[in-house]
């Protein structure tokens, strides 16, 4: 069912989703494009947050439990010399594999490093 919470963080979300895009698009700083447009800093990397957390939960690379767990990761990494589907590294941590493939997009490759540092 949905909340009136949840229909206006869909369109906040969509509103700053284009202040974003047009951030991107200055190639300013954030700070500089902010000041210019008068825009709270805090409010923009509270909402490229949310935006980029929801992006990777509905990619598939960041789990959502409810709640805030820490684990201790220690990943071990195969790499492999000569693989036919080309399979490159291996990344095993807490029971799950994560298989990186010849030519990985490096901006995906860089969000699933940095969720495994910070679990």
């Amino acid at each position: 069912m949905t909340t009136m919470k949840t229909s206006r963080h869909e369109i906040l979300k969509v509103k700053w989703a284009e202040i974003i895009k047009r951030h991107t698009n200055s190639g300013l700083s954030i700070r500089q494009w902010c000041q210019d447009n008068e825009i709270s800093t805090t409010q923009f990397y509270y909402w490229l947050r949310v935006i980029r957390e929801e992006s990777l939960i509905k990619a598939g690379t960041l789990a959502v439990t409810g709640q805030a767990q820490f684990v201790e990761v220690k990943p071990s990494v195969e790499i492999s010399k000569s693989n036919p589907v080309g399979i490159c590294a291996v990344i095993r941590s807490n029971g799950n594999e994560i298989e990186i493939i010849n030519g990985a997009d490096p901006n995906t490759l860089e969000a699933v490093l940095k969720i495994l540092e910070r679990s």
